[in-house]
């Protein structure tokens, strides 16, 4: 059976189930997580809620961890087939950038872990460092995915306006991050709501993205 497995199976494979395992923590998180009230501290109450939901939010982070590097690894091997038919150079830095960013935010993610073992009065402090990290290499990411977007657009690799859509979404996450980071108040859970809807219909439209695209490249039998 693995004689008959091909570069483009795992390519196509790693798309789907990567974007399936990372929309899990995504969704759990719509669901089970509360918003922080007017007034309280956005990193505490963040902190309190990863302790509370303690196996949940390990889950949570094991699935985003497996499931960035799932996608991390289509989306490099999808060049790869692209370079052999059409090819457009500014897919190469958007797939560097991409790639760059998924180590960023396995380092982020990992910080859950040392929420829950540690010391409950320095756990805000890595959610402020998970944030901080998320900021800065999320600004590296979506303009990755807008560059890689815009790219495959350009080579008609999936429906235009779905990829100029991606583009967009990913064009506005940075402005909103940018605009995030000097407007942030630690006492305003309204001052990041923007932000979290933005990243929210990205990372959405972006998991669509890597099953449309692991469907299409897996070979027909």
């Amino acid at each position: 059976m693995l004689n008959k497995f091909s570069q483009r199976d795992l390519n196509g494979l790693c798309l789907i189930f990567g974007s399936i395992f990372s929309f899990i923590p995504f969704l759990i998180q719509l669901v089970k997580n509360d918003i922080p009230k007017e007034g309280e501290h956005i990193f505490t109450f963040l902190a309190n809620q990863i302790i509370l939901n303690g196996n949940i939010s390990i889950l949570n982070a094991v699935f985003s961890i497996i499931g960035s590097t799932l996608i991390a690894y289509g989306v490099y091997a999808l060049l790869n087939n692209i370079k052999k038919n059409d090819y457009d150079i500014l897919i190469n830095f958007g797939v560097f950038l991409f790639l760059l960013s998924t180590i960023g935010f396995i380092i982020s993610w990992s910080q859950d872990f040392i929420i829950i073992w540690g010391e409950a009065n320095s756990a805000p402090s890595h959610v402020m460092i998970e944030f901080s990290l998320i900021f800065g290499f999320g600004i590296i990411h979506w303009l990755g995915i807008s560059t890689y977007a815009f790219s495959l657009s350009r080579i008609k690799f999936l429906n235009i306006i779905f990829l100029n859509a991606l583009t967009i979404i990913s064009l506005i996450n940075i402005l909103l991050i940018l605009y995030t980071l000097f407007t942030l108040d630690p006492y305003s859970a309204s001052s990041i709501n923007l932000l979290y809807t933005g990243l929210m219909i990205g990372n959405f439209i972006f998991y669509i993205f890597c099953i449309l695209a692991g469907v299409k490249i897996l070979p027909t039998k």
